[in-house]
């Protein structure tokens, strides 16, 4: 009976240690951020340009980061890593920054102002995402922009635009930077072509 109990506090520590669960990963939270434009747009629009959130879908649209390790084919989703706002609005309102800063129309303003408006932007995100590579990870964004003449219902711009950013290492932190890179770059080239 004795020995016993002695053994009771060993079969207490195990049953209690098979129980701890491991602790979760603290949840962290993104933003993607561009630069204002270096310069003013030499031709800009004549009126007001307004932007509407872009569109994206299933999963592209969603606050998780997304990872894939198969140039694309298969996402998944970050765990306990998120955007601080849908990426569709979040690079709306970049964009909507970017345009002011360069100049791109006599305003730039948010769709949900409900104002009459002589140029607008719609877009869609095709990809945004780490890509996972032997020597660095990749930051690639694809979106597609379009500037419409709200007069006459004309297309003035529609391209694609497409960038692969190495990420520093194999990490969130890095993918993140990344894609600002790559979001940066894709702003420049978008005002570009409404300067042109």
């Amino acid at each position: 009976m004795k020995r016993a109990l002695s053994f009771l506090p060993v079969v207490g520590f195990v049953l209690v240690a098979a129980c701890m669960a491991p602790s979760v990963p603290k949840e962290q939270y993104f933003r993607l951020v561009a630069a204002p434009a270096n310069e003013k747009l030499a031709h800009p629009l004549a009126g007001i340009l307004e932007a509407s959130p872009l569109g994206a879908d299933g999963v592209t649209g969603e606050r998780p980061l997304l990872y894939t390790a198969n140039g694309g084919v298969k996402l998944e989703q970050r765990n306990y890593a998120y955007w601080t706002e849908l990426p569709t609005a979040m690079i709306r309102d970049q964009l909507v920054a970017y345009l002011r800063s360069a100049g791109a129309a006599e305003q730039v303003v948010p769709s949900e102002l409900r104002i009459a408006a002589a140029y607008r932007i719609q877009g869609e995100i095709k990809r945004l995402e780490q890509s996972a590579g032997d020597k660095h990870d990749l930051g690639i964004l694809e979106l597609e922009l379009s500037v419409i003449d709200e007069n006459s219902d004309q297309l003035i711009l529609s391209r694609v635009y497409h960038t692969e950013q190495p990420a520093a290492d194999h990490s969130i932190d890095a993918a993140v930077a990344a894609l600002n890179a790559g979001l940066q770059d894709v702003l420049k080239r978008f005002a570009a072509d409404i300067d042109a």
